[in-house]
């Protein structure tokens, strides 16, 4: 029985990671990227999840044999994926009747000075979004390191691929620590416009809540879940002076428009083997969920196969409304 909140952290920490372990989410991250998939998680426990519009609520937890799960529709995907996580962590821990507002947005666990089940719910979200080997998937596949964690811009990009909020992914990174509190302080006071700024470069936007993905060939193979009015830049490696160029044709086709495309060509005293980056900045209005897949070759040659492709699965949908989309691909798939 919980005693005190740091009882209450220890038991919220816990449960979040025998939930990973359980459902082997440490593999499906390293294998797709992403982040944890808390509403699978909540469906494959038997609670019965649904998102609905909640005036000035964020969730609810009705406990019984089947509970259930409420999400607000009215906050973007990454406040739906926490709330869902937080809403999990009662369901796990068999708490009473839960109805969360903004509070669990605003409030750290270690703070302590509020209802233990609640302190139970908000450690056992943080750790089962945001787990440390989460971060280090990432960053072996991004090829990021310690020091990297100290640039706001791959901060954000980290992020987007967990699926959490900048300033959280900034104090889970303390938490883990990855980072020490100086770092967090300094990361959480830069400006956001400013980071997707730096991305976009002159490209003109009419807002800037949409995010900004910077995609290499470091996430070839990947799923990226974003809002669809989010903006993406490729940075894919060209061999031009070979005669081979990126078709970005099928992206065009597929809905996206094409906002800026450039090439970064390197000095001659640093250029190796004719490489040059070339990037591509685009963006779709309309939410989707497709294949991105774009080839290099000569263009004079239309058969046989690319020197290079990259290609990546998005799920551009946005927030979840109504039946979640992972039960609908469970009867979509029966």
């Amino acid at each position: 029985m919980m005693t005190n909140f740091r009882d209450a952290i220890l038991s919220g920490t816990k449960a979040a990671a025998k939930l990973h372990r359980e459902f082997h989410h440490a593999d499906a991250v390293k294998a797709l990227g992403g982040g944890v998939d808390v509403f699978g998680a909540t469906i494959n426990l038997g609670a019965v999840l649904i998102f609905r519009p909640l005036e000035g609520l964020l969730g609810a937890c009705i406990p019984g044999q089947n509970p259930g799960v409420m999400i607000s529709t009215q906050r973007a995907l990454r406040i739906q994926r926490f709330t869902g996580a937080h809403e999990l962590g009662h369901v796990v821990m068999r708490h009473e009747l839960k109805i969360d507002g903004e509070e669990i947005l605003a409030r750290a666990p270690s703070q302590g000075g509020y209802d233990l089940q609640e302190i139970e719910a908000d450690a056992f979200a943080a750790e089962f979004l945001m787990p440390k080997w989460v971060f280090q998937a990432h960053a072996r596949r991004q090829g990021w390191n310690k020091e990297s964690m100290e640039d706001p811009c791959v901060v954000y990009q980290m992020a987007l691929r967990i699926g959490a909020s900048y300033d959280a992914t900034c104090r889970a990174l303390n938490r883990h620590s990855i980072i020490d509190g100086s770092t967090r302080e300094k990361l959480l006071r830069v400006e956001r416009k400013r980071i997707k700024k730096s991305l976009l470069g002159d490209v003109a936007v009419e807002n800037w809540h949409r995010d900004v993905w910077l995609l290499t060939e470091r996430d070839e193979g990947t799923v990226i879940e974003g809002q669809p009015e989010d903006c993406f830049v490729l940075r894919l490696r060209e061999r031009s002076s070979a005669g081979y160029v990126w078709n970005f044709k099928s992206l065009q086709e597929a809905g996206f428009a094409i906002l800026r495309d450039t090439r970064d060509i390197p000095s001659p005293e640093t250029a190796i083997g004719g490489v040059v980056s070339r990037l591509l900045t685009l963006r779709r209005d309309e939410p989707d969920l497709g294949e991105l897949s774009v080839e290099q070759r000569r263009p004079w040659l239309k058969t046989g196969a690319p020197l290079s492709k990259f290609q990546l699965k998005y799920d551009l949908l946005g927030k979840e409304i109504g039946m979640p989309r992972a039960v609908r691909r469970q009867l979509t798939a029966a």
